[in-house]
Formats: C-alpha cells, sequence, structure tokens
C-alpha cells in the first residue's frame, strides 16, 4: 500500500485526525449525559441525564456540533484511500459519510433537550415533552441512518471489488458498520459488570469511531509512502524531496 505523493499521505493523516478528535469529542459528550461506573443491566440513560446537572447537559450538546465539523473532516479519510478505484465513487462515499456526522451534531444536541425533559416535575409534561422530542430525534435519525447505509455500502464494494489503499481487513472495524450491530449486542451489553458496563452501553456508537480512527491512525502512520507512477515520475518526485 503506498500513496503516490508526501501530500497525499499527509492528507490522510490529517483525516485520521480530525476524525478520531471528533470522535472523541462525541464521546465526551455521552459521558457528559449519562456516563457512569455501572453494570449494563442498571444503565438507564433517562434516569442517569435527570440526575445531571444543567451544565453538564448544557454542555454535552454544545460538544455536538463541534465534533460534527472535525468527524466530517475524517470521513476524508475514504476518499483519499479509495480513489484509486473510482475517485467519483469514493468522492460520493466521503460526502455522503461527512453529511452523515453532520446530521449526527444535531440528533447528539437533542439529548439536551431530553435531559431537560426528564427533570420536569409534573409526570404529564414530563411524558409529553419526552415524546415530542424524541419524534424530533427520531426525525433527525432516520436520515443520518440513510447517509451512513448509503456510504458505508460504497466504502464496501469500492475496498472489496477494487484495488484501493484502504486495507480490507479494516472494514471489519467500519464504526457505521458497529454502530447499526448495536441492537444485536443489546443482551450481550446487559451482562456487562460495573464499572464498565454503562460505560460501553453509553458509549458503543461514538466509543466505535474512537475505536476505528485510533487504528487508522496508527496504520496510516506506519504505510510507505512510494510513487506508484512510472520511473520517471518516480524520478521527478525524488527530485523535489
Amino acid at each position: 500500500m503506498s500513496f503516490d505523493t508526501r501530500t497525499d499521505i499527509r492528507l490522510v493523516r490529517l483525516c485520521c485526525l480530525f476524525g478520531l478528535l471528533g470522535s472523541v469529542l462525541f464521546l465526551t459528550g455521552d459521558m457528559l449525559f449519562y456516563g457512569n461506573w455501572v453494570s449494563g443491566a442498571e444503565f438507564h440513560p433517562y434516569s442517569e441525564m435527570a440526575a445531571r446537572s444543567l451544565p453538564l447537559l448544557i454542555a454535552g450538546g454544545a460538544i455536538g456540533p463541534v465534533a460534527a465539523l472535525f468527524s466530517a473532516c475524517g470521513m476524508g479519510i475514504f476518499y483519499w484511500t479509495l480513489e484509486s478505484g473510482s475517485r467519483k465513487w469514493a468522492r460520493t462515499a466521503a460526502v455522503l459519510l461527512a453529511v452523515m456526522m453532520l446530521i449526527a451534531g444535531s440528533y447528539h444536541a437533542l439529548y439536551t433537550c431530553l435531559g431537560f425533559a426528564v427533570k420536569v416535575t409534573d409526570k404529564m409534561a414530563r411524558e409529553t415533552l419526552l415524546m415530542q422530542v424524541t419524534s424530533l430525534r427520531d426525525a433527525v435519525y432516520y436520515p443520518t441512518c440513510a447517509m451512513g447505509a448509503a456510504g458505508t455500502a460504497l466504502v464496501y464494494l469500492l475496498a472489496l471489488s477494487k484495488k484501493t489503499r484502504f486495507p480490507r481487513w479494516l472494514l471489519i472495524l467500519l464504526p457505521t458498520t458497529l454502530s447499526l450491530a448495536s441492537s444485536a449486542f443489546r443482551s450481550y451489553f446487559l451482562t456487562i459488570p460495573a464499572p464498565i458496563g454503562g460505560i460501553v452501553r453509553g458509549g458503543w456508537i461514538n466509543g466505535s469511531f474512537v475505536l476505528f480512527f485510533t487504528i487508522a491512525t496508527y496504520v496510516f502512520w506506519r504505510i510507505d509512502v512510494g510513487w506508484t507512477g512510472s520511473p520517471s515520475r518516480l524520478a521527478r518526485a525524488n527530485a523535489l524531496r
């Protein structure tokens, strides 16, 4: 696996760092909302948010849009590593995933509203607010999933059917796939004991992104930087170094 120029590999590494920063910020927001050292079975996000202070809920939501910007830039990794297979489809995949992250910033921020709602003491008013905010959250969630599913499908298609710079084994750790699989792992999450059960349940989705970009950063910092063109182009590239 090699890249045409040092600029290419530097851009990939920059995307990795942006993606990692955005993922860590999103995960930090999750922990501000409902992070707690309990077992998976004991973890209940609404109960945790009801006990959170207003400044923590506000900070957790305010992180979302900032994290989304960094994460959207991080999706450029899929363009730079897949464009040798098809520049058009690699660009499409990266844009779809970047838009997914930008919408996800709004989705994340809405949890602050859920936190406000669960603090309402009147039961009827609380249930009405929860229903209304949940409806808005779901309306934001569906386009996020659609963008993510389409972008992920293109990543798999290009990485598996074309010769690209994206390591195929890394497909196993695609965060969108791991996120969508969270419902399948629910019964397992419930068995995780304290103190990490609640952290895993509450941070699984954004933790998947942290895991992916951590490994991707390590991988792309170790690969060779070479020239894959003709000998004459290689000579010119070396002369410029």
